[in-house]
């Protein structure tokens, strides 16, 4: 079978889910977590991280439709599940360099335009629409019902946990960067928060990241656990494929123990640095190019039975040589004429020269 999602898709799901994830935890810690790294700015180049993921994520996507010059349909369709990514992916990226505008201070000069709270419900936007990209990635793949590995509930949660996983992750590496640096932070502001604020939200991103890889570990467990007892058996053969089959070193050494409870212990032990994020974000994207892969369908009653119907490939030389036993004469190749074909196949290849004349007369 032609394999039609191949990584480009993968790659997409992987940054539609952390680039939203990345919005969605911004949104949580600037507005209910720590609202100091709001006012300071600490969370712009998060952001406008989050905001480059997610056009590249949708270029990709738009590219792999096979027609992007016809891209705006998505916007215009309304039962396709790609309309509504279409619209989330948008709203969270405009609101995101909104957001991003306001913290630089960028529209001071717009009198008739409210300036206190629009950082804060511009923020709140990005990180609403930002968690839906995360869940429709999911429920991109659970909505195709001819491939039964994908369809189940289960996997949008499992993507958006995921997502908020890679983009804690990602977020904490991006605190105190730009376009306040950490460095600038501890020598201009002399308040103890605001000193030891960089510090702080990392230790706040990695406590979150850590509870969410816990909760992705249980989810992804509980999603494999559900397919391998499936009555559809192309479900099944692909989680046994992923627990004890040719795929289980890849399940279980390369994405439960290196993607998840690797970052999980560096993360509550605080001694991983970046190398934490760095695992849990190749984790994020082995789970995407693992579940893209397992793309077989089922076939359909409607299928089969058309199949079944359908002539063997070697149906035609069997008419014809049950035919040719009754029929034709057969000639060897010195020459003798034989009333019947070989029964057994002989060594000697035996050529046909013309009807029977007897079997003729006898039709």
């Amino acid at each position: 079978m032609k394999q039609f999602w191949i990584w480009p898709i993968a790659l997409y799901l992987f940054l539609g889910g952390l680039g939203g994830g990345m919005m969605a935890t911004a949104a949580v810690v600037g507005l209910l977590i720590a609202p100091s790294a709001l006012t300071s700015g600490a969370l712009v180049w998060g952001v406008f991280i989050a905001f480059l993921i997610l056009g590249i994520g949708t270029g990709l996507l738009v590219f792999e439709l096979g027609q992007p010059w016809i891209f705006y349909r998505a916007f215009v369709t309304r039962t396709s599940v790609i309309k509504w990514g279409a619209v989330f992916l948008s709203i969270s990226m405009i609101a995101g360099v909104l957001f991003i505008f306001w913290e630089l201070s960028w529209f001071t000069f717009l009198p008739f335009i409210p300036y206190e709270g629009c950082a804060q419900v511009l923020l709140g936007i990005a990180g609403i629409f930002g968690l839906c990209v995360t869940i429709y990635t999911g429920v991109l793949l659970s909505s195709m019902k001819s491939r039964p590995f994908w369809n189940t509930p289960v996997l949008p949660v499992l993507f958006m946990v995921s997502g908020c996983s890679t983009g804690a992750a990602l977020l904490s590496m991006c605190i105190g960067v730009w376009p306040f640096p950490a460095e600038w932070l501890q020598v201009n502001l002399s308040t103890p928060l605001a000193a030891l604020l960089t510090e702080e939200l990392r230790h706040i991103l990695h406590v979150a990241d850590a509870i969410l890889i816990a909760l992705e570990l249980v989810v992804l467990l509980l999603y494999v656990m559900l397919q391998f007892c499936a009555s559809n058996e192309t479900a099944k053969s692909h989680a046994e494929r992923w627990v004890r089959g040719e795929w289980a070193g890849y399940f279980w050494g390369l994405m439960v123990c290196c993607g998840l409870v690797i970052p999980f212990v560096l993360n509550i032990t605080s001694v991983g640095g970046y190398a934490s994020q760095i695992i849990a974000l190749m984790g994020g994207c082995l789970l995407r190019f693992m579940i893209i892969w397992s793309y077989q369908r089922r076939v359909t009653p409607a299928e089969l039975k058309y199949y079944t119907r359908l002539p063997q490939s070697h149906q035609d030389f069997m008419d014809y040589w049950e035919a040719g036993k009754e029929y034709w004469t057969w000639v060897t190749p010195a020459g003798e004429v034989a009333d019947e074909a070989p029964a057994d196949g002989p060594d000697e290849v035996y050529q046909t020269s013309g009807p029977n004349p007897a079997m003729t007369g006898a039709q």
